[in-house]
């Protein structure tokens, strides 16, 4: 799982900051109680944030969402929500895209994605409220790790709502989630168990149960990396759940999930980011991640 720019509770052990100031606009936002101290927590953590993406799993993620978006990318304009320090920002070009429109709570994290390259363009916002941003509607909405921040439906059908109204009738919303399951409290125990952090957890991380919510589970995600060592809680709702929130929000289009995919050459030992075969041979029966794709 990669951390996300909408990060409730976090505790900080160690990490580095940065600060500077935005490319286009800041808007003003009340969070709802969890969202607003996250935000500005997150900015404390881009060192270990930084470093889980050089992780075998994030660099697969990152295979797997080139390989999902690719039908769709050819000069088209994207929106990506959550974007932080740009780990998919700049591919996108690099893919075919026109031109991006990051979008991100975190002011360090867009000052950081904002000295990674040139021609993006970015604002600081919060996703999980509905506003139409700049430049809609696009072609493509994306977000990674963004939507296991809604703690309910309600949640959920506010970020599909915001997707829905930058995104025009016949473009794509494309998402990292976790694993869509009917049982999300075996999902994630099935997680820890299949790859402990004694063995390197899933890039670094792993995930416990805290309890039980209405929607799903909410867990804490623990990681450790020689840059510091991070906490944070997020939401694994049903599958069921996103599914019907994304209709009640106006994704009418064509629903697909997909699972994580590990390349062949990973399971071969050409593949980067230092997965053990152990780790890399588990998820093809207990996946990561989902890769969530509704038309609009």
């Amino acid at each position: 799982m990669r951390l996300s720019r909408f990060v409730p509770h976090v505790i900080i052990q160690e990490g580095f900051s940065s600060s500077g100031t935005l490319l286009l606009k800041t808007i003003s936002c009340i969070y709802p109680a969890s969202m607003s101290t996250g935000g500005q927590q997150y900015d404390t953590i881009q060192g270990p944030y930084d470093y889980i993406r050089t992780a075998s799993i994030a660099l697969i993620e990152r295979e797997n969402v080139q390989s999902t978006i690719s039908p769709y990318i050819k000069d088209a304009r994207i929106l990506e929500l959550a974007c932080g320090t740009g780990f998919y920002t700049y591919s996108f070009l690099d893919w075919g895209a026109q031109s991006i429109l990051g979008v991100d709570i975190s002011s360090v994290m867009i000052d950081e994605a904002r000295r990674s390259g040139k021609n993006v363009s970015f604002i600081q916002a919060d996703c999980s409220i509905p506003q139409q941003y700049e430049g809609a509607p696009f072609d493509i909405v994306f977000g990674a790790w963004l939507l296991n921040y809604a703690s309910d439906r309600k949640g959920l059908v506010d970020m599909f709502r915001n997707v829905a109204m930058n995104l025009r009738e016949g473009g794509r919303f494309v998402a990292i989630t976790p694993p869509p399951s009917s049982n999300p409290i075996d999902s994630v125990n099935e997680e820890t168990n299949a790859r402990p952090l004694s063995e390197g957890g899933s890039g670094y991380l792993i995930y416990n149960h805290i309890r039980d919510v209405e929607d799903g589970i909410y867990f804490r995600v623990h990681g450790e990396t020689p840059v510091g060592d991070l906490n944070f809680e997020c939401y694994h709702l049903k599958r069921e759940v996103y599914e019907e929130a994304a209709r009640e929000a106006g994704l009418n289009g064509k629903l697909k999930w997909g699972v994580t995919v590990v390349p062949e050459r990973y399971l071969k030992g050409e593949g980067q980011g230092g997965a053990s075969l152990k780790e890399l041979e588990s998820y093809k029966t207990i996946p990561n991640y989902g890769v969530l794709v509704i038309k609009k």
